[in-house]
């Protein structure tokens, strides 16, 4: 009997240190699987406010408690505090204390279990308030092989195991109490608390406050960190691109560049269009593009239109586009010709067009209509079509006229055209001698002036037009029959500048005559158009100016 009740007392004693060491963080008692036999763990230091505590993680423990949250709020560890765990101590004392030594040894081995449902159960509620705990100040119960028990069991930082008894039964100095599972966890968690914070007052408060600090002071240093990680990101070093100057184009000294080059081709300076070659304006008559444009003399611009001087004298004709042209063209009311390989227009010439016709120009390079004075005959070209009239009848001033197969127009009286035919036989002949062909040997030399020239021409027809000696202008003039000036014919014979000059009129506004200022110098065949002389600023005028108006019909 009393071995019994001295091995229930072993017992009794046992359990009392068990729960002492888990409310006080000492020396954790662990019992075999049969109960028998009892073994004291040595407990680890009690860690001092400023010191860390290491813990060795249990290899049992699950990823998700591993990862569990660092912070544990202030409200979770206020519940659990000094008076907690001393009003849990007074309630196990109290408790049924007439327990046999079977019961007692059962308590001792469901006293492990409490513990690690007292860490499961404290961790769950901290974890359904908080949302997670931190593995740094959330101790766990786990078991463990120890060198000195099978079944020893430690504190280590690691998930808790659920608790799946209802209630325990624990023995202190001889008295007895039902441990339920939420005591045990009340227990256990006192017994966390303990092994982490001071023991006064003022060190609970301020581990209870250090979480919450910790878990600000964690959330401002990310803050600072997340702020610098964007300052370094937005506070990148600013690239400045370096904007290369626009090549000049423009005028530099009178050379113009375009895109920083001496500017070459037909181009424009943004006013107008100018031929550049190597910077330079090109003036005048230039080859560009296989043809050639002319650009104004004096300020480069392309002429277009225009019938101008070359800067070496020659006249050339320029279209609207600004080339030269060639063959007949339209041009001030009239048309003009210009050679293909000369570019220079025709002038007193009879000749066919490209597409066979003939047209006649005269001394300006026109193409002529109506009456044309050429290798001694006069001609007629209608109007219009430009074209040579003949075999038919033409007419002037109400006068019939008849253009033979060759173009020639002709009055049909074989006295008129025999007098003009002698007379237009010394043209460029014979020079103006002034008193000359009033007798036989300067008349054999050819040697006439004005009015001795017409009297020999119709006295070879047979027409009586003054004596040899004495025919002068004064004299002619009532040679005939006078008629009005605009009934003048071919073959008439009318005066100029006061009656002192006269000649044979052709038709046409042409006339024959021997003067100093006809195109030979002597007997010649002028237009009353023609200036009569030009080095002389009183007869610098045309010869239709100084028409007397008197006019003579011989026969």
């Amino acid at each position: 009997m009393r071995k019994k009740m001295y091995k229930a007392g072993k017992v009794w004693v046992a359990a009392t240190l068990a729960i002492v060491g888990v409310m006080t963080g000492g020396a954790v008692v662990s019992a075999d699987d049969n109960g028998d036999e009892l073994g004291v763990v040595a407990d680890e230091p009690v860690p001092q406010p400023d010191q860390v505590v290491v813990l060795q993680k249990d290899e049992t423990t699950s990823a998700s408690s591993a990862s569990a949250s660092a912070d544990i709020p202030a409200t979770s560890l206020s519940s659990v505090d000094t008076t907690s765990v001393a009003s849990a101590e007074s309630d196990a004392s109290s408790d049924h204390l007439s327990q046999s030594a079977n019961s007692s040894t059962e308590s001792l081995g469901s006293v492990a279990s409490a513990g690690q449902a007292l860490s499961s159960e404290s961790a769950s509620a901290v974890t359904d308030k908080a949302g997670s705990v931190s593995s740094a100040t959330t101790p766990e119960v786990s078991s463990a092989t120890s060198p000195q028990s099978s079944a020893a069991t430690e504190i280590v930082p690691s998930s808790v195991s659920s608790v799946t008894s209802a209630s325990t039964t624990v023995s202190r100095r001889g008295l007895t109490r039902e441990v339920t599972p939420s005591a045990q966890a009340t227990h256990q968690s006192a017994a966390v608390v303990k092994k982490q914070v001071p023991k006064s007052t003022a060190q609970v408060v301020s581990a209870k406050a250090a979480p919450q600090a910790t878990k600000h002071a964690t959330v401002s240093t990310a803050k600072v960190t997340v702020a610098k990680r964007a300052a370094s990101t937005t506070a990148k070093p600013v690239t400045k691109k370096v904007v290369k100057p626009k090549p000049f184009t423009g005028y530099k000294k009178g050379v113009f560049y375009q895109n920083g080059k001496r500017a070459t081709g037909y181009l424009s300076d943004g006013k107008h269009r100018y031929l550049f070659r190597n910077g330079v304006k090109q003036k005048g008559v230039q080859k560009f593009q296989g043809t050639y444009y002319m650009f104004n003399l004096r300020d480069g611009r392309m002429m277009r239109n225009t019938y101008t001087a070359s800067q070496w004298g020659l006249w050339y004709l320029f279209g609207a586009d600004g080339r030269i042209l060639t063959d007949v063209q339209p041009w001030a009311g009239g048309y003009y010709t210009f050679d293909a390989r000369t570019y220079l227009k025709h002038t007193n010439v009879y000749e066919p067009a490209r597409w066979g016709t003939w047209y006649m120009y005269d001394e300006t390079g026109r193409c002529v209509s109506g009456y044309k004075y050429w290798q001694n005959g006069l001609y007629y070209f209608h109007p219009g079509t430009y074209l040579k009239a003949t075999n038919e009848a033409v007419w002037e001033n109400g006068n019939e006229y008849w253009a033979d197969g060759g173009g020639v127009v002709r009055t049909g009286n074989w006295q008129i055209e025999h007098a003009i035919d002698t007379g237009t036989s010394l043209v460029g002949h014979s020079p103006y001698v002034w008193g000359g062909g009033h007798n036989s040997w300067s008349i054999a030399a050819r040697q006439f002036d004005c009015s001795s020239f017409v009297r020999w021409c119709f006295a070879n027809s047979g027409v009586f037009a003054g004596n040899v000696g004495d025919a002068v202008t004064y004299s002619q003039t009532s040679l005939g029959q006078g008629v009005p000036w605009s009934n003048i014919r071919r073959g008439d014979i009318f005066f100029m500048d006061h009656i002192g000059h006269v000649g044979i009129y052709l038709g046409g506004q042409y006339f024959l005559h021997d003067s100093p200022s006809s195109p030979t110098g002597g007997v010649g065949v002028s237009r009353l158009s023609d200036v009569v002389d030009r080095d002389d600023r009183a007869y610098a005028v045309p010869w239709y100016d100084i028409v007397d108006g008197v006019v003579r019909r011989l026969v």
